[in-house]
C-alpha cells in the first residue's frame, strides 16, 4: 500500500474539519478516518486534553452549537510521513482559522498523526499536536 492513501486521510481530516459560517463540518467523515475510538491529544497547553474520536467530536458539535464556534479552517502546509510495514508516522505542520477565509499569520502547529493499515485502508489510530508559540517554534525546514 503506498504513502498516496496516507495523503487523502489527511487531506480529508482538514477537509472535514473546515466549515464556513452557515455550514456544517462533516464530522462523520472524521470518525470515519480513525481506527475504532482513535485518540486525539492536544498538548498546547499545561496538560495534555486527551479524547477519543467520538469525545472529540462531540466537544466539536458543542462549540458549534453554543456559537462559540462559528466557522474554522484547518490546512496542512508541510508533511513527513514514514510507512513501515503496515504501520506509518506523519508529521503534519497546519495552520488554523477561526476566520474560515483568513490565513494571514493563521496560528500554526504541528501534528503527528499514527496509521494502521487494515483491510488495505489507512485508518488514523492517535494524534498529537501542539500549536506553535514563543517558546517552540516551528523549524525553518518544516515551513518551505
Amino acid at each position: 500500500m503506498n504513502q498516496r492513501g496516507i495523503d487523502y486521510i489527511t487531506e480529508d481530516f482538514y477537509e472535514s474539519l473546515s466549515f464556513q459560517d452557515g455550514e456544517m463540518p462533516d464530522l462523520e467523515t472524521v470518525k470515519e478516518l480513525f481506527y475504532e475510538n482513535g485518540l486525539l491529544i492536544n498538548n498546547s497547553f499545561s496538560k495534555p486534553v486527551i479524547s477519543t474520536v467520538d469525545e472529540y467530536i462531540q466537544s466539536f458539535e458543542s462549540q458549534i452549537a453554543d456559537g462559540s464556534m462559528l466557522q474554522f479552517m484547518q490546512r496542512e502546509l508541510y508533511s513527513q510521513t514514514e510507512v513501515f510495514g503496515k504501520v506509518a508516522q506523519r508529521l503534519s505542520v497546519y495552520e488554523y482559522s477561526f476566520t474560515y477565509h483568513e490565513t494571514a499569520n493563521a496560528p500554526r502547529g504541528i501534528n503527528y498523526i499514527q496509521f494502521i493499515l487494515d483491510n488495505d485502508h489507512w485508518r488514523i489510530t492517535s494524534m498529537a499536536w501542539a500549536d506553535e508559540n514563543e517558546n517552540h517554534q516551528i523549524p525553518v525546514e518544516f515551513l518551505r
